[in-house]
């Protein structure tokens, strides 16, 4: 069995003198991280066997655990955003998540009105996640909202051949917020305007994966609409590693979507000592971590390390700080 470790909050700065040495051992093993530029959503996509088509198709999976049947058609995650103009650039400062549904609906209205000639439909599945269906597949690359957050946006708008048109439609968006009466209301209210909608993660429903090859613990997040695209709905976090493994016994792959902390103390004895004790004894074959970093997602894999390499790493073990430091921030 192989295991993935999500472990959001993992590259914050922890407290001086904080001792991991089981997660130490566990990036020894593995060596030089990879990074998923695409974040950690995309990171573990991969480990249930999705394939990237121009984008990570997450949007047809968020809409479907949202209770929305995806179909085959072609959907993008259409987040409601809020732009702030500079003096020489756009910055998204963040996702709108205090709408109001009946807000949420009348915004979404009038997108549907506006666009109707065009064939988009847009669905506001909650009233902070909202998706649009394409009348085709759009040959278009997009980058996630968490890699927009804060940045200039020129070089983060949609890229491909189709990517004229969904800006051109990303501005008329942009037009059609201004003064909305909603906007206007909340302007009143002291809150975020949304002026925009971000657009992300398009793509057709893929293959669902073999049936009993994974089992998932997940509470929140992504890991929950994947574990129900692979038919495996996620299961209540237990309190460590030993039950889950006891738990997940006959699939090839146990996932593992914590919730973000940055008490690595406790995620050492819960989870990353265990895991490279079940490493090193043969229990599991491979360990994946994945952890958020500043410009995407930063993943390790380690193998069963070598005889040499147990003894070396239990008499001298690798400082946990000098290897986190080192993929901080894109280093």
């Amino acid at each position: 069995m192989d295991l993935v470790l999500h472990l959001p909050g993992l590259l914050a700065p922890h407290a001086p003198g904080t001792r991991a040495p089981g997660l130490a051992r566990l990036l020894a093993a593995a060596g030089p991280a990879s990074r998923e530029q695409d974040g950690a959503s995309a990171a573990l996509a991969a480990r249930f066997g999705i394939a990237r088509q121009l984008d990570w198709p997450l949007a047809p999976l968020r809409l479907a655990a949202l209770g929305f049947a995806a179909g085959a058609a072609y959907w993008l995650v259409a987040e409601p955003v809020t732009l702030v103009a500079g003096r020489d650039d756009v910055r998204l400062v963040g996702a709108v998540a205090d709408l109001a549904s009946n807000d949420a609906a009348t915004l979404v209205a009038a997108l549907n009105a506006h666009f109707a000639e065009d064939g988009l439909a847009f669905v506001a599945a909650r009233p902070d996640a909202w998706f649009v269906r394409a009348p085709a597949p759009a040959r278009l690359t997009t980058h996630p909202l968490a890699a927009a957050i804060g940045h200039p946006l020129r070089g983060l708008l949609p890229s491909g051949e189709d990517a004229p048109t969904w800006r051109r439609w990303g501005q008329e968006i942009e037009m059609l917020f201004h003064d909305h009466p909603v906007n206007v209301g909340r302007a009143r209210a002291g809150l975020q305007p949304v002026n925009a909608v971000w657009f992300s993660f398009g793509g057709t429903q893929p293959p669902v994966p073999a049936a009993g090859s994974l089992r998932i613990f997940a509470r929140t997040g992504d890991a929950l609409a994947l574990a129900l695209y692979a038919e495996a709905p996620a299961l209540a976090l237990p309190a460590s590693l030993g039950p889950a493994i006891a738990a997940a016994a006959g699939a090839k792959t146990l996932v593992v979507a914590l919730e973000a902390t940055t008490d690595l103390a406790a995620l050492e004895a819960a989870w990353t000592a265990p895991a490279y004790a079940a490493l090193a004894r043969g229990t599991l074959g491979a360990v994946t971590l994945i952890g958020d970093g500043a410009d995407g997602a930063v993943c390790w894999t380690a193998r069963r390390p070598g005889t040499w390499q147990r003894l070396a790493s239990r008499f001298a073990p690798p400082e946990i700080e000098v290897q986190l430091t080192a993929v901080r921030g894109g280093g």
